[in-house]
């Protein structure tokens, strides 16, 4: 397995979730360091094997390294990254058993919060994201990462819509350790992606909970069999 260095292009601004209008001023910045590095890694911004150094993370963030070096240990503490000696910060690899565990946990959670989403979502709702669908189809020709972005941004619009808080919340947690994968997708990927999410979207808005349910599960498991191609050739590497 090979350490890579920090996601090049990383800019906290994208991954910047604030509610608009949000009083940035009384936020700590240890605070918004842990929400905007969360989320980064929620979409895939850091593959597996990202180092993440204080200093030039605080660098980006415009401040000072204290409130970088805790949001970060926090991450830790959620499971999200891990120390190294040299007290820098790394996303962990996940080994193929694992990987398959976490599947197996979302398929059960995320058709769950589809199947309520698509009785409780109203036209707002299927609106919302309907635009982040066609934000993602046309992300396709651009940056991967914007692409990823729009990606987690639809799934949990959806699980909002479920109002299952608790569930929610589960299901980010088993995102924060398999989003560093996203950075496995490729542009081949897309298309079948587009084909699921389309799916997804089109089972909402006639309020069809099987269907709703049928394209999460089908969205989630064919990502098998790229992921585990990528984790069986990080394992192989010296």
């Amino acid at each position: 397995m090979r350490d890579t260095a920090l996601f090049d292009g990383f800019d906290p601004a994208d991954y910047d979730n604030a509610p608009a209008g949000a009083a940035d001023k009384d936020e700590p910045m240890s605070a918004r360091a842990y929400r905007v590095l969360r989320e980064a890694l929620l979409s895939g911004a850091f593959p597996p094997g990202a180092l993440l150094h204080t200093r030039p993370i605080a660098a980006q963030f415009g401040m000072s390294t204290m409130p970088v070096r805790e949001a970060l240990a926090l991450l830790r503490a959620d499971g999200a990254l891990e120390t190294l000696p040299n007290r820098a910060f790394r996303v962990p690899f996940l080994s193929l058993a694992t990987y398959r565990e976490v599947l197996l946990m979302r398929v059960r959670l995320e058709t769950a919060a589809g199947e309520r989403a698509a009785v409780l979502a109203t036209y707002e709702d299927l609106r919302a994201v309907s635009e982040i669908y066609r934000g993602m189809v046309e992300a396709e020709q651009g940056p991967l990462e914007r692409y990823l972005r729009l990606h987690r941004r639809f799934h949990f619009a959806i699980y909002a819509i479920a109002g299952l808080p608790v569930l929610q919340s589960v299901i980010d947690s088993l995102w924060l350790r398999v989003g560093p994968l996203l950075s496995a997708s490729s542009r081949e990927r897309m298309a079948v992606d587009r084909n699921h999410h389309g799916a997804i979207l089109a089972a909402l808005e006639t309020a069809d909970c099987a269907a709703v349910s049928e394209a999460l599960r089908a969205d989630i498991a064919d990502g098998l069999e790229p992921v585990g191609e990528y984790l069986a050739a990080q394992a192989a590497a010296p």
